[in-house]
């Protein structure tokens, strides 16, 4: 891997580079703020932080309608294949690590009770505080990265190029990775990524309407049994969210996906690995 990114470091964008260390130092700064100045204030429950939350639910979506119908599409460019941008890159690295610091904060909560003596993990309901404003801090990262990325492919009318067809879940997913058998990659992302991004995504789904629910509880008075049934299935799908996030990760690292792994810090892929990993989508933007 060392090898790997010697080879693509040097065409790293400092867009990317800059944006890396902007999602790092806000992740950063608001796990030590929920440990540190906000202990002892839950931003789920204050007004300011509920107003900031949904503020920024909206203006990723608004900033995602607009990318969707003003970004430019995949391209042949000055001898490379242009394959992301800013935008892609915050769709996907902010959601991502977003859904890698709900999930640590989730497990500190989820196991405080049973493991309270240990490290961070809450021994009393005041504790559980900081671990919230933990969580509160992924959410955002998520609602951002998230309502940018489907409001983008809504405005684009692109949402199904997402979802793949039945050949390419049996051809391009079971056949070549459990029979090994030979498959050309159609489109810019491959059959494998498709065919586990839809279970992905509709696991996400219900962990963002149960997150909603359970936001929505601090907002407006609820049934106690209406917010316990969402934390219910908030846990377990988040559970499950842990699980395939630690798939995905596995199949990149296994599979070696490094010219397309590498792609979302240079923007761009080479004529050379578009050719070796995607003939067919190459062939498409070169109009043939």
């Amino acid at each position: 891997m060392i090898k790997t990114l010697k080879r693509y470091a040097s065409r790293f964008k400092p867009q990317a580079i800059i944006l890396t260390i902007v999602l790092l130092a806000a992740l950063a700064g608001g796990i030590v703020a929920s440990y540190t100045v906000l202990k002892d204030v839950s931003l789920w429950d204050n007004k300011i932080g509920q107003y900031v939350l949904i503020g920024i639910f909206v203006l990723g979506c608004i900033l995602g309608f607009m990318r969707g119908r003003l970004k430019k599409q995949s391209r042949i460019e000055k001898g490379v294949v242009i394959r992301h941008g800013i935008g892609s890159f915050i769709e996907h690295w902010y959601t991502a690590f977003g859904i890698f610091a709900a999930a640590v904060s989730g497990a500190i909560l989820g196991l405080s009770l049973g493991f309270g003596m240990i490290g961070p993990f809450a021994r009393t309901a005041g504790a559980t505080v900081a671990p919230l404003n933990f969580h509160y801090f992924a959410v955002c990262l998520i609602c951002f990265g998230g309502a940018l990325f489907v409001c983008d492919y809504i405005a684009n009318w692109n949402i199904w190029y997402l979802v793949p067809k039945w050949h390419e879940v049996i051809k391009g997913f079971i056949g070549k990775y459990t029979y090994r058998n030979y498959w050309e990659e159609p489109d810019k992302y491959m059959a494998s990524q498709k065919a586990a991004a839809v279970p992905y995504f509709l696991i996400g789904v219900v962990c963002f309407l149960s997150g909603a629910v359970k936001f929505g509880a601090h907002l407006i008075s609820m049934p106690a049994i209406i917010d316990g049934i969402a934390t219910i299935l908030h846990d377990y799908f988040g559970i499950f969210i842990i699980f395939y996030t630690c798939v995905h990760v596995m199949i990149v690292v296994i599979l070696g996906h490094w010219a397309s792994f590498w792609s979302w810090w240079t923007f761009d892929m080479t004529l050379e690995d578009t050719k070796h990993h995607f003939l067919v989508w190459y062939d498409k933007l070169r109009g043939r």
